[in-house]
């Protein structure tokens, strides 16, 4: 792990081979619990927060996990309770 130092409106430069472009990381604000950063990236260059690039992998695990049938039964419950007709609760007997 590369670690540096920066100052507001100092930034680092990213680059990727195979990309014509390099990925800049400018820090704009600086707080006491908290970083501020501005990212110019290539189009198409994907930039996610860890926390969600991580939730995103264990769905597709999840996904992959799960049996075919396991989902069509869940599947189909969905269905049919959202095409049975509801009840007339008028208040009339």
């Amino acid at each position: 792990m590369l670690i540096l130092s920066r100052k507001p409106d100092e930034s680092l430069i990213i680059e990727v081979d195979g990309l014509d472009e390099p990925i800049e990381i400018i820090i704009t604000e600086l707080n006491a619990n908290q970083v501020r950063l501005g990212i110019q990236a290539p189009q198409g260059c994907k930039i996610w927060r860890k926390e969600l690039l991580q939730t995103v992998e264990y769905n597709k695990q999840a996904a992959a996990a799960a049996s075919a049938s396991g989902i069509r039964g869940v599947a189909s419950k969905l269905t049919s309770k959202t095409k049975s007709p509801e009840k007339n609760n008028t208040g009339k007997n």
